[in-house]
């Protein structure tokens, strides 16, 4: 290892592929792009090789294919990824992975007495308490920020927050790296003396790039304020407009009246329905053969969506946001409405169930806030979210669904609404058509009643992703338009070659992009390009070194900034590992449903990604931010009933 290498440096380096040990020997450079399980593509390993005999030539080399194609087909018959056997570790006799994580916790259950349950939905905020301990405690130790940023501190007398430099810097703990990845983007760092980053403090002093110190009167005040309002960021709401929302004297007179007038016509008292104004008043929002990048809770986070940006996605939505919370001025719910420059088209998503609540919400958004279109959530699967009336729920209750798209439409002056919606809530058994899934009802309605586009998931709450999505049904909702608005499929994209198939066979305008972007990021890339990409270790890390530095512009590259992205890195990489490289595959192209068996990767730190183990993610992400503070603990909030993994079980790292 070389000397002066910084701590993530230093970890970084040990796992770099060497350049003569890329591939294992006999594995081809390059994975032919072929379809069936009988492809070309020559196996050798321990299993399948054999030497030719003279005069016999032929014999080996069809045996060696019909156990590869016959090896092929049971490996998909189980569900499982077609992994060359080069790469694949702990068979069992029966020729099958012993899955450990499923395995342990199974057993684990037998013992208490209780029963295996599947894991779905979100593990519980009780469970994953420990994930914010170790950012607390760092937080308690920083300075006041703007004394950090400013060099001073106007309100000092009253400011609750630490403003001793001197014993600050002296118990600082080591910087991450030599260079501050915020100062050399953007040419300041908002976090100032408090950054773990070095090459910005002199004498004790926060400079800019120029080596300007900060001031109270520095040009630097007009881009921003200090951490909290990143540069190139908006929707940072001033302190007048989040206390008008809590104290509630914001003026939604507007929003009140109308769901007034709906009300009336509920209860019978007023004939015409509320209609939408006319549409030419607002913007248009071009969907037509993009690439919608959808609204995942928590790990489509800002600097996520830049990545994604800056990997060719075209059309942004913002995670999942509650319209109560919003008019409460609760500040993580307003933060999750934050638009990058860098987005050039982006939407916000609203969750609820009262129709006066998600009309105020769109008034607030049409008038203060900087998007392209308003989304309504109606697909959300959790309990917590149906208990409010929201998310899949709304399709169960049309009348209030109606009530809520007619008033929002009538509401919005500027921007469309558009609405994202499962094939049903539940399936109603007493309905034979469609196998009891209503979004093919509802799709003529949703036009009639005001929106400007339709997004269809095609499963219901209940089925989750056990099952595959139903693209012929969403070609059936598609048939039922009659505005011929535009309709956007989702569920199971993974690869190019199946937008192209949805775009031609399933009568939908825009495709949308969820677990395959979390897995493979660079989907927007191969679809752009047309071409499958066999992404290396090394340029799989770059682009969870491009999302740590822009997850350090976005929370801020202090100590509690540097925790926050870590644990947003951290879960993504929970998602990320389930990402199988190409060359490593015997078929082509791979299917976001296949379940890998364990195997090794090409180098160290191509097995390292494929970990299911949270050790494993945090010594991924010490390699960008620096070893974890003491005491630190991770467990993903997000559960998956159709991939069990090691994830489940929180990982703690002793001081």
């Amino acid at each position: 290892m070389e000397e002066g290498l910084n701590p993530a440096a230093e970890a970084a380096a040990a796992l770099q592929p060497e350049a003569d040990a890329e591939k294992p020997e006999g594995v081809p450079a390059t994975l032919p792009e072929t379809v069936p399980v009988a492809s070309s593509v020559e196996v050798t390993s321990a299993t399948t090789s054999t030497s030719k005999a003279e005069g016999d030539s032929e014999a080996p080399a069809e045996s060696a294919e019909v156990l590869r194609e016959r090896r092929c087909k049971e490996a998909l018959a189980r569900g499982e990824a077609p992994i060359r056997p080069e790469f694949l570790v702990a068979v069992t006799g029966q020729g099958q992975v012993k899955r450990v994580a499923e395995d342990t916790r199974r057993g684990q259950d037998e013992e208490a007495g209780g029963h295996s349950k599947r894991r779905r939905g979100q593990n519980k905020a009780k469970d994953r308490a420990g994930n914010m301990n170790a950012m607390r405690k760092v937080r308690e130790t920083q300075l006041c920020s703007r004394l950090a940023f400013l060099n001073t501190c106007s309100g000092e007398a009253g400011c609750k927050n630490s403003h001793d430099v001197e014993a600050f810097l002296a118990a600082k703990p080591s910087a991450i790296a030599e260079e501050c990845p915020v100062l050399r983007s953007l040419g300041v760092c908002p976090a100032g003396l408090n950054c773990r980053f070095s090459g910005h403090v002199v004498d004790g002093k926060n400079v800019d790039r120029e080596g300007k110190q900060l001031s109270e009167d520095s040009p630097w005040l007009k881009e921003t304020t200090g951490i909290g309002q990143p540069l190139n960021e908006s929707n940072a709401f001033s302190f007048d407009l989040i206390s008008q929302l809590r104290k509630k004297t914001m003026n939604f007179d507007r929003s009140s009246e109308l769901a007034k007038e709906w009300q009336r016509y509920v209860s019978g008292t007023c004939e015409q329905p509320i209609g939408a104004i006319v549409q030419a008043e607002r913007k248009p929002v071009d969907f037509n053969g993009k690439l919608v990048l959808a609204p995942l809770t928590t790990v489509g986070n800002l600097p996520f969506r830049r990545l994604c940006v800056k990997l060719g996605c075209e059309v942004t939505v913002g995670e999942m946001a509650l319209a109560r919370t919003i008019l409460d001025g609760g500040p993580a719910e307003l933060a999750l409405l934050r638009r990058h420059k860098s987005e050039r088209c982006f939407g916000i998503q609203v969750a609820g169930g009262d129709v006066e609540e998600m009309t105020k919400v769109a008034q607030f958004v049409d008038e203060h806030v900087d998007c392209d279109f308003v989304d309504i959530n109606c697909g959300c699967p959790l309990d917590e979210v149906h208990k409010r009336g929201a998310g899949s729920r709304l399709m169960s209750r049309p009348k209030v669904m109606e009530g809520i798209v007619r008033c929002m439409s009538s509401v919005l002056r500027t921007k469309p609404l558009t609405l994202k919606m499962r094939t049903a809530h539940f399936q109603d058994k007493k309905e034979t058509e469609f196998d009891g899934r209503i979004a093919h009802k509802l799709t003529p309605l949703l036009e009639e009643w005001g929106v400007s586009a339709i997004t269809l998931h095609g499963r219901t709450a209940r089925q989750r992703y056990t099952k595959l999505a139903d693209w012929g049904y969403i070609n059936e909702c598609s048939a039922r338009r009659v505005r011929r608005i535009p309709l956007i499929g989702g569920g199971d994209v993974l690869t190019w070659e199946e937008v192209e198939t949805h775009r031609r066979d399933h009568g939908v305008d825009s495709i949308m992009v969820a677990r395959g972007a979390l897995m493979k990021p660079w989907l927007f890339t191969e679809v752009a390009e047309k071409r499958h990409w066999d992404i290396s270790a090394s340029e799989r890390l770059d682009l969870y070194r491009d999302f740590t530095n822009f997850g350090l512009e976005h929370w801020g590259a202090d100590a509690r900034g540097v925790e926050t992205t870590r644990r947003f890195l951290l879960e993504w990489l929970s998602f990320a590992c389930r990402y199988v490289p190409i060359g490593l595959l015997e078929v082509m192209p791979p299917m976001i449903n296949w379940r890998p068996r364990q195997y090794v990767g090409r180098n160290d730190l191509e097995t390292k990604l494929a970990s299911q183990s949270a050790k494993d993610w945090i010594d991924i992400t010490e390699m960008l931010l620096g070893p974890v503070p003491d005491g630190f603990s991770f467990m993903p909030k997000h559960k998956s009933a159709s991939y069990e993994q090691n994830a489940g079980e929180a990982h703690d790292v002793a001081g």
